[in-house]
């Protein structure tokens, strides 16, 4: 299970784009919070976020503190500037303890491959993947050992270690991982069936005449 971390956010008066503009200028970022009654329109501090949470992965709990009251939530969506790269608009959604949740939960590589080291290319094929538990069972990100792959090996969602009351929504034969052959080995092994071709053509060429 993850741990939760705190964010001090301001109530604001919901308004149109030029507000919202205003909100920006200031060094705050529009946001809203869902799943506690009606929609409640915050304000987060730009500087914090872009630091401590622009980057967290979407299944990181965050315990949202707004004026003496404390939610539970997750990042629904964010909408983010494509130049400057930062973000625009946040959306929260509360959570609650007895209520399961169904999120993407980060799969990582764990090791260093046999098969790299023998001049293979590591595939990495699923990056994350969906799940649906409680609150408190809620996997920061699944692990999976690659250091045995040779080169034609491959780990699957069969392969991870899913923790029994965490329920992951993907088929266990799905591949994960693979250590495919290098380019230069591909392309030698097709050179080498062109010439065999060439060969054989050669040789019914000669016993034909």
């Amino acid at each position: 299970m993850m741990n939760s971390i705190e964010l001090v956010v301001e109530k604001r008066v919901a308004s149109n784009k030029g507000a919202a503009r205003r909100i920006r200028r200031s060094g705050k970022i529009p946001a809203v919070l869902y799943g506690e009654g009606e929609p409640k329109a915050l304000s987060v501090d730009a500087k914090e976020w872009s630091t401590h949470f622009q980057h967290l992965s979407g299944n990181t709990i965050i315990n949202l503190k707004i004026d003496k009251a404390a939610h539970d939530v997750l990042i629904k969506e964010t909408q983010g500037d494509i130049l400057s790269g930062m973000t625009k608009h946040i959306d929260f959604y509360a959570i609650h303890a007895g209520q399961k949740l169904t999120t993407m939960v980060p799969v990582h590589l764990d090791g260093q491959s046999i098969g790299v080291h023998q001049g293979g290319i590591l595939e990495h094929k699923i990056e994350q993947v969906e799940v649906v538990c409680l609150p408190k069972d809620m996997p920061e990100f699944f692990t999976v050992d690659i250091s045995n792959l040779n080169i034609g090996d491959s780990v699957h969602i069969s392969d991870m270690k899913i923790p029994e009351n965490v329920e992951v929504r993907a088929d266990a034969g799905l591949t994960i991982a693979v250590i495919t052959h290098t380019k230069a080995i591909v392309e030698e092994v097709e050179s080498d069936e062109i010439d065999e071709e060439g060969v054989a053509e050669e040789t019914l060429d000669a016993e034909e005449e």
